[in-house]
């Protein structure tokens, strides 16, 4: 299932762009190739919680988590669980033309995408909360956090 997050997030170009360049305009570059995008997952776009830990940080990243799993009291059958976005970038890329910033922007694409959504196997997205997240000095963002049941 966390592929299948990946894969859509991947095919939003907005995303992609937002993530790969790290000047103050990313939208206005022209979109990633297919190549590009495919490069990001693992790289950007993460499935495990490890980001890279030395001063060569370049972009912006995703990581797609489940947490917080318990047992569904309706249905045994099913896992009740979080989906967790953490999205962070260097402090020095946060600013975007002056009129918005960069995790914001990521927060928003990422909604667009997955908020009241269904997912097969997933179910419908539900938006909980957002918390701000500082990873390290170099890498801070916002954790956003949707309900969503796991199959058995």
């Amino acid at each position: 299932n966390l592929f299948r997050i990946a894969e859509k997030i991947i095919n939003d170009d907005d995303i992609c762009k937002l993530l790969y360049y790290t000047d103050k305009n990313p939208l206005s570059h022209s979109n990633l190739t297919e190549d590009e995008k495919i490069g990001l997952l693992h790289k950007n776009i993460l499935l495990v919680p490890k980001v890279p830990e030395n001063d060569d940080i370049k972009g912006s990243y995703i990581l797609i988590l489940y947490d917080g799993f318990s047992q569904n009291l309706a249905n045994p059958q099913f896992k009740d669980a979080d989906l967790l976005f953490i999205i962070v970038c260097p402090p020095e890329n946060w600013i975007l033309n002056g009129e918005t910033l960069r995790p914001f922007m990521l927060m928003s694409k990422v909604d667009e995408l997955f908020g009241n959504k269904k997912i097969a196997n997933i179910g419908t997205l539900q938006f909980v909360k957002a918390d701000r997240f500082v990873l390290n000095s170099q890498l801070t963002g916002y954790g956003l956090t949707y309900s969503t049941y796991e199959f058995s």
